[in-house]
């Protein structure tokens, strides 16, 4: 989905030839504008994940997150290393690897400017780090009332985001400004994982299912359905609403062993892809 939004979700003309229309646009536009789900996806997976973490051993919980960020860190660092700086040196690409304050900065994930697709490791590693004070308030505060706070500081989040992204000229208020929005963005989505798993979401989803006939044919309508609502309303907005529509739709779909084996395969990478594809599509080549 990340690779089909940055790919197709741009102007045609020029780069290839779409077989298939809907009106004035291809198919693959709303294809790939529904796939501005991958983020929120990302996220709610990311929170649904820390949450159990969290649930299971409360004690080691920080330890645990220190681990994992140590090894995010080493990943990135590899990648950075060999995409940004040898392959900068090696094509001689103007800004990469550049001076040593962009490559300190970028080394450290407080700037993520070698790679337009990397904002998401400075946001995860702070979800990483804060998520103990979110998962308190989940299992002490009244859970509806907790849901709508979330969607506001979602909606307040998206706003300075969007539509009021360059408040400041300052380098330093800038950068408070956008990694704050960026963060307040994707809380909610983070956090809707952490609902999904303590109110058991999937499993009330699967026993609705569970009675229906045809159920993949069923699903794929759904899906099918979700693409063209945010064909009509195609304002980034949505993404977390129809993220968790499709996310629990998806879960329902039972497919045949080549092709669980071969997103079995491709799991493991998903990291490795979300760091490395810009460099290949747009920086470099």
């Amino acid at each position: 989905m990340m690779l089909c939004l940055h790919l197709f979700n741009q102007n045609y003309h020029g780069l290839f030839q779409p077989l298939l229309f809907i009106g004035n646009q291809p198919l693959s536009y709303y294809i790939s504008l529904f796939s501005d789900v991958c983020v929120p996806i990302f996220a709610f997976v990311s929170g649904y994940g820390l949450y159990f973490s969290y649930s299971n051993n409360k004690e080691t919980y920080l330890e645990k997150n220190t681990e994992r960020t140590k090894k995010l860190y080493v990943r990135y660092w590899i990648i950075l290393l060999l995409f940004a700086v040898f392959l900068g040196w090696l094509l001689n690409k103007d800004g990469y690897p550049g001076t040593w304050q962009k490559f300190v900065l970028n080394l450290t994930g407080l700037q993520t400017s070698y790679n337009g697709a990397w904002w998401f490791f400075t946001t995860y590693i702070l979800f990483v780090f804060t998520s103990k004070f979110w998962f308190k308030l989940l299992d002490r505060a009244n859970p509806y009332l907790y849901f709508v706070g979330l969607l506001i500081l979602y909606l307040v989040g998206f706003y300075f985001r969007v539509y009021k992204s360059n408040l400041f000229e300052n380098v330093y208020s800038h950068w408070l400004h956008s990694q704050s929005a960026l963060y307040f963005c994707t809380l909610f989505q983070f956090m809707v994982g952490a609902f999904a798993l303590k109110y058991n979401w999937h499993k009330k989803v699967t026993s609705l299912f569970a009675i229906v006939k045809y159920k993949n044919a069923i699903v794929l309508f759904g899906i099918i359905l979700l693409i063209v609502f945010h064909g009509l309303m195609p304002n980034l907005i949505i993404a977390p609403l129809t993220a968790v529509g499709f996310i629990f739709l998806f879960l329902q779909l039972k497919f045949g062993q080549r092709v669980d084996n071969s997103l079995d395969f491709f799991t493991p990478h998903a990291t490795n892809l979300w760091l490395v594809h810009m460099f290949l599509y747009l920086i470099y080549f």
